[in-house]
């Protein structure tokens, strides 16, 4: 007796979903450009704050008790929100959707690919030189600084990284200005005081700073995180993400190749000699 073994299929797995936060979202659009990143997060907060703006004044016109009021704050929104549509406009032109349709509610930005960098200057990089390996690719220009590519990094442990780096940064920040303190400090306890915590941060950043080195494998006292690649992800509704199925089958089913259909078979008949 043999059993057949029958395959089994790994989940289809949908690049342009992710949950989150009990949440699931939607990829809007994927930017793979420095500067574009830079120029859509720096467009969307603009059209964010305005939206927050216009969505003030309609409280405030609800509130308001007076028809005069309420006529002077009307033309105001008016104004705003012809405004906000015109720009809005212009934004899905360059970017593919309307802020109108995710500023109030939950999105984020996922940094899927990152550059290290850290600024140097023209002796630094005359010492870098004089090492055989030294890759001149490696020195790119960002404005007016100098920046040395330190590494590139990918997938899901890039926020634990920016994250403990941020860290490592704030305790630098930290240590600077406690160190900038001592200098103006006169009392004798107060100079204890700041020595005390000077020595408590430094310790932790020197462990923290060791953690980040073992771990993967870079260090500097001037990371700059330069984004190649980052995803914009909206949340959708329960009746959004319905819908999305929905469509999504009917794109596969239309898409489906036609069974093919066999000829009949023509009747063999013997020929009688």
């Amino acid at each position: 007796m043999t059993t057949e073994s029958k395959a089994t299929t790994a989940p289809e797995v949908d690049e342009n979903l992710l949950q989150h936060e009990n949440m699931v979202f939607f990829k809007y659009v994927t930017i793979s450009h420095p500067e574009t990143l830079a120029r859509f997060t720096n467009d969307l907060e603009i059209m964010k704050q305005q939206a927050k703006r216009i969505l003030e004044l309609n409280q405030r016109i609800q509130s308001t008790l007076t028809s005069g009021e309420k006529d002077a704050l009307s033309k105001v929104r008016d104004t705003e929100l012809a405004s906000f549509n015109e720009k809005d406009e212009l934004f899905a032109k360059v970017y593919g959707f309307k802020v109108d349709n995710v500023a109030m509610r939950p999105h984020f930005v996922q940094n899927t690919e990152i550059q290290l960098l850290s600024p140097v200057n023209d002796e630094q990089i005359a010492e870098f030189r004089k090492n055989p390996n030294f890759k001149e690719t490696d020195i790119l220009a960002r404005g007016n600084q100098k920046m040395l590519s330190l590494c590139k990094m990918t997938g899901d442990h890039i926020p634990l990284f920016e994250r403990n780096a941020q860290i490592v940064a704030a305790q630098q920040q930290a240590l600077i200005q406690l160190r900038a303190a001592d200098q103006q400090a006169t009392d004798a306890d107060a100079k204890k005081r700041i020595a005390d915590e000077i020595a408590k941060i430094t310790e932790i950043l020197t462990k923290n700073a060791e953690e980040l080195n073992k771990t993967y494998g870079i260090f500097t006292n001037n990371i700059v995180f330069d984004v190649l690649v980052a995803k914009f992800w909206v949340a959708l509704t329960q009746e959004e993400l319905k819908a999305y199925f929905e469509r999504k089958q009917a794109d596969k089913a239309a898409s489906a190749p036609a069974a093919a259909i066999e000829a009949p078979k023509a009747d063999k008949k013997n020929d009688k000699k």
